[in-house]
């Protein structure tokens, strides 16, 4: 049977690059091959598996295991990664170079999705004793839209709680903050530059907006969360005018707020109205396209207590820790999953130019895994 490590190098040797919204195509960009080789490996088992979702180039992938068992554990976790531009490393060679194995998606997050399939595997193959039912879910399009977890949800699939691979070090997330991402658009009148007086600049009456947002920031700083800190604000991108000798007649400008337990868009947005209603402007506050709950489980709760002894069963003593950034975990949670976050890897090295994973992470998570699941 392969080891976990193998089965990474496996799925990094796959490119499967999220577009990120880009006008790029071809078959790097699609999770399909990666379905394929889980689809593979689980049916190498007897496991059966489905594939679904709009998009039959970036799939989804469930199994179930059915043991009879009272509780049932979902192992989630994405097969996209983020764009391969610029590594310094050979994004889809997946050497080991020291106890390092180097490649796009090995840190994030294809070696958790390996120690899924090995801990699977091995219990299988090994006769062991299933302690839970098993949702095993690869999904695509995390690091975008969440568009894969989003479309899980909707198939209504029940869990006692799920556990979202990401580089955690082999600590447990047990929180983390969500968001909202949103437009603000102002409206001027356009004129030629030459004569600015017949026209309104709309780029103009977004600098009042841009600035009372940094006010706005700066007062979310005052207020925090004893687990997560202060929620925040942030003016990602502005996009306004036609050519440089033309007044503006429209701006707009791209906002993340970073969202705490309890908090909504629609909470932001009525914040926002009121800061901003003497604001000498003509504007529009869109609706979120894009909004994700923040994640708080309960430490003493089933799945972070299950996940802690499985951990300790290791000779792992994980800490509780919480996170800045969102993942799937916003969206299981959202749909009624209790949800936490653990799998090997530095989450510093996610994204970047020489990802990589330690080697012993890789195994010791694959036998985490197997002790959550199953006994010996």
């Amino acid at each position: 049977m392969q080891s976990a490590t193998s089965i990474t190098r496996d799925l990094v040797a796959i490119p499967s690059v999220n577009p990120m919204g880009r006008p790029v195509s071809g078959g790097i960009y699609s999770e399909m091959k990666v379905a394929g080789y889980v689809q593979s490996y689980l049916g190498s088992f007897g496991v059966k598996s489905e594939l679904f979702g709009a998009d039959p180039l970036h799939p989804n992938l469930v199994a179930f295991i059915d043991a009879g068992c009272s509780e049932t554990v979902m192992l989630e976790a994405h097969m996209d990664t983020v764009p391969h531009d610029g590594m310094t490393v050979d994004p889809f060679d997946p050497v080991i170079i020291d106890g390092k194995l180097y490649g796009r998606g090995s840190c994030d997050t294809k070696a958790s999705l390996a120690t899924y399939l090995h801990a699977i595997g091995s219990a299988v193959s090994h006769g062991r004793k299933l302690t839970r039912n098993i949702v095993l879910a690869a999904v695509h399009d995390e690091e975008y839209a969440f568009t894969g977890s989003r479309e899980l949800v909707e198939r209504n699939i029940g869990a006692t709680f799920a556990v979202v691979g990401e580089p955690t070090s082999l600590d447990i997330v047990y929180a983390h903050k969500g968001y909202c991402r949103f437009f603000i658009t102002t409206r001027g009148k356009t004129a030629h530059s030459a004569t600015p007086w017949l026209g309104s600049n709309a780029i103009y009456s977004m600098a009042g907006v841009i600035n009372r947002i940094r006010e706005y920031g700066e007062v979310l700083t005052e207020s925090a969360d004893p687990m997560l800190g202060s929620a925040t604000v942030n003016v990602g991108r502005i996009m306004g005018g036609d050519a440089v000798n033309v007044v503006p007649g429209s701006c707009s400008i791209e906002i993340d707020r970073r969202l705490l337990p309890g908090q909504t868009y629609q909470q932001v947005r009525l914040e926002l109205e009121s800061l901003l209603a003497d604001v000498d402007a003509d504007l529009t506050i869109e609706d979120a396209y894009m909004v994700a709950p923040a994640v708080c489980a309960d430490k003493d709760g089933i799945g972070c207590q299950s996940l802690l002894r499985a951990c300790q069963q290791t000779g792992r003593h994980p800490l509780f820790k919480t996170a800045h950034f969102a993942t799937d975990a916003s969206i299981l949670t959202g749909a009624g999953i209790p949800s936490l976050v653990f799998g090997p890897g530095d989450v510093a090295m996610a994204h970047t130019e020489d990802e990589y994973i330690s080697v012993d992470e890789i195994e010791k998570a694959a036998e985490i895994i197997l002790n959550l699941i199953s006994e010996p």
